[in-house]
């Protein structure tokens, strides 16, 4: 008789401990930085850019030179010749005048492995955007979209993250990850 209660009660407080063990190993937790993950970045322009020829540059950046890209001045960088530009880990995008409105920079670029080995947390998407633009730091800039690595940031699944170039800047449309 014994036996026939302690079996289930045994079993009953196995399973709420294996419960309480996998959530608390989730990887996402508030305020602290996930996994790192590399996704297919697709990049669109807007049908009022068709016309027009844009540049848009995917740099990889880890965490000691975020700050310095987030503040450098994009007039600077899209002028012929910047070091900056030209030292850049990047993949260049051409979007040419009445040719493709998309293009992407899928899983298979080897670009992903050497950005992994640099340790690599951020991709800037950088655009030449026609028509004189006042630089700001940030995402404040028109021309410049910090997208972050982190798995946390997106919802579970995400393999792909989506940004539409318009004539007034950037927007993600990858939703990003409810804040919990």
């Amino acid at each position: 008789m014994k036996n026939r209660f302690i079996k289930p009660f045994f079993a009953g407080g196995f399973m709420l401990v294996l419960a309480t063990v996998l959530a608390g190993c989730a990887t996402c937790k508030p305020g602290k930085p996930g996994p790192i993950g590399k996704y297919t970045i697709e990049i669109s322009l807007d049908e009022s850019l068709r016309t027009s020829s844009v540049i848009v540059d995917l740099v990889g950046v880890n965490p000691s030179s975020l700050p310095r890209w987030e503040s450098y001045d994009m007039g600077k960088y899209w002028k012929e010749g910047d070091p900056t530009r030209q030292d850049a880990d990047k993949v260049v995008l051409n979007f040419v005048s009445g040719q493709a409105l998309s293009q992407s920079m899928t899983l298979a670029d080897a670009q992903w492995a050497q950005w992994q080995s640099k340790g690599v947390t951020h991709v800037l998407v950088l655009a030449d955007l026609p028509g004189a633009q006042t630089s700001r730091s940030g995402n404040q800039d028109a021309r410049r979209q910090i997208l972050s690595l982190d798995k946390c940031n997106w919802p579970d699944n995400t393999d792909k993250l989506k940004i539409l170039v318009q004539r007034s800047g950037m927007v993600v449309v990858t939703p990003a990850r409810a804040l919990q």
